[in-house]
């Protein structure tokens, strides 16, 4: 069997339970996995069939794995996808598709920091998915470079202008809760008082 590398959960995105470990689990858990899976699959075409009480078989299996969920929708990951994809050509250049996962990868860890909060996560994956947003509408902008001006080299410049915004702001609101620091909750006589620590 191929090795399994461990998870990274310290990576997780916010609201992902973590999967089970597979360098901890027997053959036999393995092998129980692996069948959550292909069910999941199933019971996925199922529902999009229409077939009658499939979606409940779904939210037990659900239920039971939580972590399945995000292989069912991660709409983070596919948004970024879809910039990889634009800023790759669409997967003509597979070298550099993989050095920028990569790269997004490390900046994703750089950014969240030491030990971040689910709220610091969250911030983090937005500048860095505005970031991206920055690149695609800047290498935009320079492919107009040199040539006459038209309304679309226009509307990459307005596009690039607002997306350059977005990423400050994004990076201002993770700066601004990093300032904050962690915050503290005390139950005093049944009455919950926050301070920031």
């Amino acid at each position: 069997m191929k090795a399994i590398r461990n998870i990274d959960r310290k990576n997780l995105r916010v609201g992902h339970p973590a999967p089970p470990d597979p360098t901890t689990m027997s053959e036999e858990e393995l092998d129980e996995r692996r069948k959550a899976i292909e069910r999941l699959k199933t019971l996925t075409k199922r529902v999009e069939e229409g077939e009658e009480g499939a979606m409940p078989a779904l939210r037990e299996l659900l239920d039971e794995s939580p972590d399945l969920a995000w292989r069912l929708a991660d709409f983070a990951r596919a948004a970024e996808n879809v910039l990889i994809g634009e800023l790759t050509k669409g997967g003509e250049h597979p070298i550099t598709e993989e050095a920028l996962r990569r790269q997004l990868a490390a900046m994703r860890e750089e950014v969240a920091g030491e030990d971040p909060s689910p709220l610091e996560k969250l911030l983090a994956e937005r500048v860095i998915a505005t970031w991206m947003q920055v690149q695609v509408f800047d290498s935009l902008c320079a492919s107009e470079l040199g040539k006459p001006y038209t309304r679309e080299a226009d509307y990459h410049q307005r596009y690039l202008d607002r997306a350059h915004r977005r990423h400050l702001s994004a990076i201002k609101a993770l700066a601004q809760i990093r300032k904050l620091g962690p915050a503290v909750q005390i139950n005093i006589a049944e009455k919950q008082i926050n301070t920031a620590g």
